[in-house]
């Protein structure tokens, strides 16, 4: 491999820590999506974590001083991480901190389209204006602003079909998913005291009846053909809010009950035979919503499934998305590929773990969505799926099927020409340009698919004097300057590009390594990675001293890596991940080899 350089072996004995039972790796972290899933189940059947204590304070850890929630501590706050903490803690029995300042944040989401954003700055969508809405009516018990305008945003996302998608600009494919958020959402306001909605309830209720297959489940739209539980029990939700329900009943409780795992949970489709929270939860919320779940799971059968969810907590945390020696995720599986890629040097033997990470990123790309899943049986995501292509074509393996990711690029990408991180979410400039360099892996012959000048048009719509932001009305940071230069060369737009990259030194720290912004802040390991493959896609000079410098700050005695130089642990392959390349970059660089960076986002 040309690639990789025999300087420095450096220590990965740690980093088999992270692997897991099912040939992946973990983060071996809490995940917001499964924390909320697996409390509300449990909620549902009457029961609570093993550790309610150590769940709650896991989220109660993600609020930030603006009241909002992040997903993981110390990131920005988002209407998704607030409305699963929230939620979650209210389930628990624990009162919502900071109520003052989420009422004060809230509003912030909403957008000049009429729905909310998921954080501010963003356009709307489906996903986000639900989130708020049932943040502002559950947890503030307070209207939404505006809330006739977001009425009639609601109204415009109904499809020809009957059916309603996820943003009022859309003029595609409706989706069950969008069809409860919507349904939800309407519900809550009538609560409020507005006047019903001026849907063509009709026709929403058929297209979503007609949803249902012959075996009894419910798919996401009609073009598919097997039934999913995350699918059916949003659109017994949805039906229900619309005072309707399933064509067969029957039909559908007994195809959820057929996914029950003997001595386990439940799996989300008939294809793939492995229980997990979100699989639990839906089929869970489901019987719930078809007011069955008393006399359909219980007994052993219930005893099971509450089993299943608890042993799916970590230690003194919140829930992964099944038992923590089985729940490899495709971020950390992906980071120990490129580790173990790089240990191995040119090595022609590949030993059976590697080859089984290799496997596991394949079938992560399940048959059901076009893109790579976070967790096999979970939704398909953008930056996973960037790792996942980065990792394999930095090891010079076989790349994923092209066919279905040029097509589900195609489908996420949004009427303002960007990418949200998963299908129906608001565009971002991460996710926009996780998409692009992703389409770079594959030759970019899905171009024909993808409208570049248009992903172009968004990023534009993300300049700004100080860089490039977030989202058009978002914050800049040096990792989003940095990624949106990649993205403007990657769409044509060089010359913007080239003139952006002379800010990138001003973020340059005198520690070595780069800050978030030029205001004499510490460096950090992301913002290092972010400028320095940067410049050297921009074939610029990088200071390989400077550089170092902060590489041995950073790094750990047990041979990992730490995202700040504040921080004295290890902080996980992820950052193990972008350290040693770093390294490994710098020792190129000063014998004269040639080492590409992989394009990493986070």
């Amino acid at each position: 491999m040309s690639s990789i350089i025999n300087i420095q072996k450096p220590t990965f004995s740690l980093i088999d820590q992270y692997q897991t039972n099912d040939g992946g790796a973990s983060q071996k972290t809490s995940d917001l999506w499964c924390t909320y899933a697996a409390t509300r189940t449990l909620t549902w059947l009457n029961n609570s974590p093993s550790d309610k204590h150590s769940c709650a304070e896991y989220m109660l850890q993600c609020q930030n001083d603006d009241g909002g929630f992040a997903w993981q501590k110390g990131l920005r706050s988002d209407i998704w991480a607030t409305y699963y903490c929230t939620q979650a803690l209210m389930d628990l029995g624990y009162p919502i901190q900071n109520r003052v300042q989420l009422a004060e944040w809230l509003p912030k989401l909403s957008t000049p389209e009429g729905g909310f954003s998921m954080t501010p700055g963003q356009p709307a969508d489906i996903w986000a204006t639900y989130y708020t809405v049932r943040t502002f009516h559950e947890v503030l018990q307070l209207m939404p602003p505006n809330a006739s305008r977001i009425m009639e945003w609601l109204e415009e996302t109904q499809q020809p079909e009957g059916g309603l998608s996820w943003n009022a600009a859309t003029k595609s494919m409706p989706d069950t998913r969008a069809c409860y958020y919507g349904a939800i959402s309407w519900e809550c306001l009538v609560h409020e005291g507005l006047e019903g909605i001026k849907w063509n309830r009709e026709s929403l209720v058929a297209w979503l009846q007609d949803c249902q297959t012959k075996e009894g489940g419910f798919v996401f739209n009609k073009t598919q053909k097997q039934p999913c539980l995350w699918a059916t029990f949003r659109a017994t939700k949805a039906l229900t809010a619309l005072e309707s329900e399933p064509r067969d009943k029957a039909k559908c409780i007994d195809w959820i009950l057929s996914q029950k795992l003997p001595g386990s949970g439940f799996s989300r489709w008939n294809s793939y035979s492995v229980a997990d929270v979100w699989a639990c939860f839906c089929a869970v919320g489901a019987l719930d919503t078809l007011n069955v779940l008393d006399t359909t799971l219980r007994g052993q059968s219930r005893t099971e499934v509450v089993k299943f969810m608890q042993s799916c907590q970590l230690p003194i945390a919140g829930f992964t998305y099944r038992e923590p020696e089985n729940a490899g995720d495709s971020l950390a599986t992906s980071a120990l590929c490129i580790l173990k890629t790089v240990e191995n040097n040119q090595e022609i033997n590949v030993d059976q773990k590697q080859i089984a990470r290799y496997t596991w990123l394949r079938q992560a790309h399940m048959p059901y969505e076009g893109g790579v899943m976070y967790m096999p049986g979970r939704g398909a995501e953008i930056r996973c799926t960037l790792w996942s292509l980065a990792a394999l074509n930095f090891a010079e393996e076989r790349l994923l099927n092209k066919t279905r990711l040029y097509r589900w690029f195609a489908e996420l990408q949004n009427p303002d020409g960007g990418f949200g991180y998963w299908h129906g979410r608001g565009s971002d400039l991460v996710a926009t340009v996780s998409a692009l360099e992703s389409l770079q892996y594959l030759g970019l012959e899905g171009k024909h698919l993808v409208d570049l000048p248009k992903a172009g048009q968004f990023l534009l719509q993300c300049e700004d004097s100080a860089g490039m932001k977030f989202a058009p009305s978002g914050d800049v940071t040096l990792g989003t300057t940095c990624q949106g230069i990649r993205g403007l060369l990657a769409v044509g737009l060089e010359e913007k590009a080239r003139d952006l990259a002379a800010l990138i030194p001003r973020c340059a720290s005198r520690l070595g390594g780069y800050a978030v912004e030029p205001s004499g802040a510490l460096p950090d390991l992301l913002s290092t990675y972010q400028a320095t493959l940067t410049l050297q896609v921009l074939e610029f000079d990088w200071d390989t001293n400077a550089l170092s410098r902060f590489l041995n700050k950073i790094r750990q005695s047990s041979g990992g890596y730490a995202w700040s130089p504040l921080s004295r642990s290890q902080a996980g392959p992820l950052a193990t991940c972008l350290g040693e390349l770093l390294r490994q970059a710098v020792e190129a660089q000063q014998s004269g080899i040639t080492f590409i960076l992989p394009k990493l986002n986070l």
